[in-house]
């Protein structure tokens, strides 16, 4: 058995060190809840910079029956934005604590997006990411060809390492 010489060993300790961008995809569900957890017990390094990043779509900004009303005034458009606001702060917090629970340091922040997928690449872009890591629904192949798939999206749009964990 060959033994690693002084270089190899001394790069490969600068390799652990250097601080890496992990950004992980969160929308609170199970999945994405037991993704994070993994990757705080399996591959997180006390040097890692998390970024918890919430994808608003713009079809959840209101909801259904918000839709059906058509609000009758520039006040009440300004209330219910502020209404669905409170509520994207709300989950970031949440985040937050679980992050803060997982001794998880970085940050947690929402981004604008058609779809969730895209805010998460997108997020990665900007941040220079080192990898994603996200949770799957476990979708079926119909399913998943109807409805399309997150993980999917970012396994075929990220310029960095995804991991995907799959359901439990």
């Amino acid at each position: 058995m060959c033994a690693p010489s002084l270089h190899s060993v001394h790069t490969s300790k600068l390799m652990a060190d250097k601080e890496r961008t992990v950004v992980i995809g969160m929308d609170g569900s199970k999945q994405a809840i037991e993704a994070f957890k993994w990757f705080c017990k399996s591959m997180k390094r006390d040097t890692d910079k998390v970024v918890m990043v919430y994808t608003v779509e713009v079809t959840d900004a209101m909801t259904p029956k918000q839709w059906l009303h058509v609000p009758s005034s520039e006040q009440e458009i300004k209330t219910t934005i502020d209404k669905n606001m409170e509520k994207i702060k709300e989950k970031l917090a949440g985040f937050a604590k679980l992050m803060e629970s997982e001794h998880a340091t970085g940050t947690v922040r929402s981004a604008q997006s058609e779809n969730p997928g895209e805010g998460i690449v997108k997020t990665a872009i900007e941040l220079d990411a080192d990898m994603i890591i996200m949770g799957s629904r476990g979708l079926g192949t119909i399913r998943r060809t109807i409805l399309g798939s997150v993980s999917d999206y970012v396994v075929h749009h990220a310029n960095v390492p995804v991991v995907v964990c799959p359901p439990s």
